[in-house]
């Protein structure tokens, strides 16, 4: 539902900022396109969200008077406008330099202009985090999700949650996002797809704020909490709060255990296995460690043997804990 709307809006967003691309450009369309970045790049596009945006030119002499005749009428209308105008070069060096530049690139897509000019910088832009700014990055991710944590608490837990912001939120997501492009067996490891159902009730929930507040609103304030059930066919207010922490716990469970994993990488990068969706060769298969009968340590963790009694030792989960 809320998916949807953010995928059909994104979609008007485009059509319009085409239009105001090409009365702009008029006949010098060579050498330019506009890429959309970040949560518009994903198509997720909620009613007050900032329309995030890169001019990309290669020399073009006129630029200027092209992005103003973009971002102007955009601004006339009252609409949130994240933009910049950037060679192919700075937007790489802007990456190496700036985080949130860095992670928008990760979901950008050309919009408008010539594609051949920002399809090679999005994939180039793709090899930088994979190849280098990812270990550069993460430990400052992993820094701002307990920062996070600390100031906006957990979705799961709160009564007022704040569902971009606190831990369990969809800022968890996109950086789970990252984290899968920075080293794709990851989302295999920690099953990002089984989010899809948790970011779907967020974002739903996101957009009904953004269409009752009438501006960028995101957290979800208890006297809101019967209108946006009633809106998204719950019973009541505890209903959907249940079901908003329940998707909480289960988008911070994986979050967590991704870094987790993370850590077990430090001090030196991920092995090289990790970093594409291959089965392992037989020398990057760590060795298992018989800690009891039935129980193995693997790569940090306990683990059951594939012949573990499970049904018929009550002593195992205690033998598992301890």
């Amino acid at each position: 539902m809320g998916e949807e709307f953010c995928r059909s809006y994104a979609a008007e967003a485009d059509a319009w900022l085409s239009e105001l691309a090409d009365r702009a450009a008029g006949e010098n369309k060579r050498h330019l396109a506009l890429m959309a970045v970040g949560g518009y790049g994903r198509s997720s596009l909620c009613p007050y969200s900032d329309l995030d945006v890169v001019l990309v030119h290669s020399g073009f002499r006129d630029v200027k008077q092209v992005a103003d005749g973009i971002w102007y009428p955009v601004w006339d209308e009252g609409v949130h406008l994240d933009h910049s105008v950037r060679r192919p070069a700075e937007v790489l060096g802007a990456a190496s330099e700036d985080l949130r530049v860095a992670l928008g690139l990760l979901d950008a897509r050309v919009v408008w202009g010539e594609a051949k000019l920002a399809e090679p910088l999005i994939e180039k832009a793709k090899a930088a985090w994979r190849e280098k700014l990812g270990t550069q990055y993460l430990p400052v991710l992993e820094v701002q999700m307990a920062e996070r944590r600390a100031t906006a608490g957990d979705v799961a837990f709160l009564l007022e949650p704040d569902l971009k912001e606190s831990h369990g939120g969809l800022r968890d997501v996109s950086v789970l996002r990252a984290l899968s492009a920075y080293a794709p067996l990851l989302a295999d490891y920690a099953d990002l797809a089984s989010l899809d159902e948790a970011t779907a009730l967020l974002t739903s929930i996101r957009v009904e704020l953004h269409r009752m507040a009438k501006r960028a609103h995101d957290r979800l304030l208890l006297q809101d909490q019967d209108q946006v059930a009633a809106a998204l066919g719950f019973s009541d207010a505890d209903a959907l709060m249940l079901a908003v922490s329940t998707a909480g716990r289960q988008i911070a469970w994986v979050a967590d255990d991704v870094w987790r994993r993370r850590k077990l990488w430090d001090p030196t990068p991920p092995p090289k296995h990790f970093l594409r969706r291959r089965a392992p060769s037989a020398e990057t298969v760590p060795s298992p460690v018989e800690l009891a009968p039935d129980l193995l340590e693997l790569n940090g963790e306990v683990a059951l043997t594939s012949s573990a009694p499970v049904s018929d030792d009550p002593s195992l989960p205690l033998r598992l804990a301890a």
